[in-house]
């Protein structure tokens, strides 16, 4: 079993990579050229689909602000550890992981397109809600 605090670091480090790739998407979606996917053309498919903004945010900017306020917990966290922070961090680790059942889901099954970078990003917000788990298990 890890420590509370090794946990920690790793939502941290995880937050910062998940960052880069939200980043990394963003820039993508601002742009008129294709999107640089490993894995082919998916990418460009599901930045195309009609799900590719939710309420009108582009998805990618609902990613920034998940790895940041994480990334930002991570911090709070180190300082100031509570109970209540630690909570929040496991609330939007949860929302982040359903959300992307969600947006996975929609990939899959209703635009038939998978896109290599959400899918890091998804594998990514999954690895740091077990990260947010293990560190519960050690309080």
């Amino acid at each position: 079993m890890i420590s509370s605090e090794l946990s920690n670091r790793i939502i941290f480090i995880l937050s910062l990579l998940g960052l880069a790739v939200a980043s990394f998407l963003f820039y993508e979606y601002q742009i008129s050229g294709s999107i640089v996917c490993p894995t082919g053309q998916g990418c460009d498919i599901v930045r195309a689909s009609p799900y590719s903004r939710f309420f009108g945010i582009s998805i990618p900017i609902l990613g920034i602000v998940f790895y940041l306020t994480m990334s930002a917990l991570a911090v709070v966290r180190t300082q100031l550890f509570s109970f209540k922070i630690h909570t929040l961090q496991l609330l939007i680790a949860v929302l982040g992981v359903g959300f992307g059942i969600y947006l996975t889901y929609l990939e899959i099954f209703v635009i038939g397109a998978i896109c290599f970078w959400c899918v890091l990003s998804f594998i990514i917000s999954i690895i740091v809600l077990l990260s947010v788990i293990l560190a519960r298990k050690n309080l």
